[in-house]
C-alpha cells in the first residue's frame, strides 16, 4: 500500500473516530430522551463542562486513564471501544469500496493507478460516504437496542432522509454511468440470467429493464429505488409482524426492527432489505445461543443481527447476483414466493399457538 493511500487511511481513521464520538452521545442521550446538541460535552457525575483537549476521540481517554479531571470519577471503556470501532469501520469500507473494489466498480478499475497514488474522484468519494452514513445510522441504532432494547425514531427517520438525498444523487449503478449499465444489459440475450448486473452504490435499480419514461430522468432513478426501498423495509416487516402476530396470538417483532429496515431500503433499495431479512437468521442464532448461556432465555435485542446481515449482504452481492437475479426481475415469481411465504408464516405461527394453547391446558389439568 503507497504512501499516499496510507495518509487517507489514516484521515479516513481519524474522521471515523470523531464520529464514532457523536455516536457516544446520541447513544447516551437519546436513551435517556435528551438532546443530543445541547448542552456541550460534560462530566455525567460533576456536571462540569469537557474541555476540548480532554474530548480527543481515544488520546483523550487513554491519556486520562478513563477518569474526569475535575472529580476523578471513571468513565467506561465503552465510549473509547465505540470510537475505535466506529475508526475501523471507516477504514473498512474504504479498503472495501475504493482500495480493494470489492462490489467492482467500473470507474475504481479504470482508475486504479491514480487511486494508488491517493488520487480518488469525488464519484467514488461520494459512494464511500454514503456508505460510511448508513453504517454509523446502523451502528448508533445496533447500540440503543442492546442498551435498550428499543431503536429510537429519531435515529431511523432521520437515517431514512439521509438515504433518500444520496440515493437521488447516486443512481444505480453510480459510481458508473447508468446509460452504459443499461446498454451492456439489454444487449444480452439471456437476460435475466446473464450477464451479471454490475453492483452500484444502491445494489440494483428499482426495475429492470428501466421504464422508457423514466430512462431520461437520472435523479428520478435514484429518488424512486430509494423511495422503492423505504416501502419494502417499512411494510415487508410490519406484514410479517401482523402475519406472525395473527397466527400466534402475539407480537414477534418489535416496530424498531421495521424502521432499521426502511433506513437500509433507502441507501440500498428494495431487492437488498429482503435478502438481508432473510439473512439475520444466521447472525441471530449466534446471539441467541451466546444470549441463552450468558443471560437466559429471555428475549434480546433483533437489530444488531439486522445491520450485520445488512452489510454482509451487501459485499456479498455480487456473489449473490447469478442466484438472485432471475428472481428479482420477474413479477410473477415474486408474488408467488410472497404469497408462499405469507401463508407459510401464518400456518407455522398458527401451528405454534395450537401448540402453546395445548401445553397450556395440559399444564393446568
Amino acid at each position: 500500500m503507497s504512501l499516499p493511500v496510507l495518509i487517507w487511511v489514516f484521515f479516513v481513521f481519524i474522521t471515523g473516530a470523531c464520529v464514532g464520538s457523536f455516536i457516544n452521545v446520541c447513544v447516551f442521550r437519546l436513551n435517556t430522551e435528551r438532546s443530543v446538541f445541547w448542552p456541550g460535552s460534560h462530566c455525567t457525575s460533576c456536571f462540569k463542562p469537557i474541555v476540548w483537549f480532554d474530548n480527543i476521540p481515544i488520546i483523550s481517554y487513554l491519556a486520562l486513564g478513563g477518569i474526569c479531571r475535575k472529580c476523578k470519577s471513571t468513565f467506561s471503556a465503552r465510549y473509547m471501544l465505540i470510537e475505535l470501532f466506529s475508526g475501523l469501520m471507516f477504514v473498512s469500507v474504504f479498503l472495501l469500496d475504493v482500495i480493494y473494489n470489492v462490489p467492482s466498480y467500473n470507474i475504481v478499475a479504470l482508475q486504479s493507478h491514480q487511486i494508488s497514488q491517493g488520487l480518488i474522484s469525488l464519484n467514488v468519494w461520494f459512494t464511500f460516504v454514503s456508505h460510511v452514513t448508513l453504517l454509523s445510522f446502523l451502528l448508533t441504532a445496533s447500540l440503543t437496542d442492546i442498551a435498550k432494547m428499543e431503536i429510537p425514531l429519531g435515529i431511523t427517520v432521520t437515517g431514512t432522509l439521509f438515504g433518500l438525498v444520496f440515493s437521488t444523487f447516486q443512481a444505480w449503478p453510480f459510481p458508473d454511468d447508468i446509460h452504459s449499465a443499461n446498454t451492456f444489459l439489454l444487449s444480452s440475450k439471456d437476460w435475466p440470467v446473464k450477464p451479471l448486473m454490475p453492483q452500484g452504490a444502491m445494489a440494483w435499480p428499482l426495475w429492470f429493464p428501466f421504464f422508457e419514461w423514466l430512462d431520461p430522468h437520472v435523479y428520478l432513478h435514484g429518488f424512486l429505488a430509494s423511495l422503492a426501498g423505504i416501502f419494502a423495509g417499512t411494510f415487508l416487516l410490519r406484514a410479517i409482524r401482523f402475519t406472525y402476530g395473527l397466527g400466534r396470538g402475539i407480537e414477534g417483532m418489535g416496530l424498531g426492527d421495521a424502521d432499521l429496515m426502511m433506513m437500509v431500503g433507502a441507501f440500498w433499495g428494495w431487492q437488498l432489505v429482503i435478502v438481508a431479512f432473510f439473512l439475520a437468521v444466521i447472525p441471530a442464532f449466534f446471539f441467541g445461543i451466546l444470549q441463552l448461556f450468558s443471560k437466559g432465555e429471555q428475549a434480546f435485542p433483533f437489530g444488531p443481527s439486522l445491520a450485520i446481515s445488512s452489510v454482509a449482504t451487501f459485499y456479498c452481492w455480487k456473489f449473490l447476483s447469478s442466484y438472485l437475479q432471475p428472481i428479482f426481475f420477474e413479477f410473477q415469481v415474486l408474488l408467488i414466493l410472497f404469497a408462499f411465504s405469507a401463508i407459510s408464516l401464518f400456518m407455522i405461527s398458527f401451528v405454534f399457538r395450537l401448540l402453546n394453547n395445548l401445553r397450556s391446558n395440559h399444564v393446568g389439568g
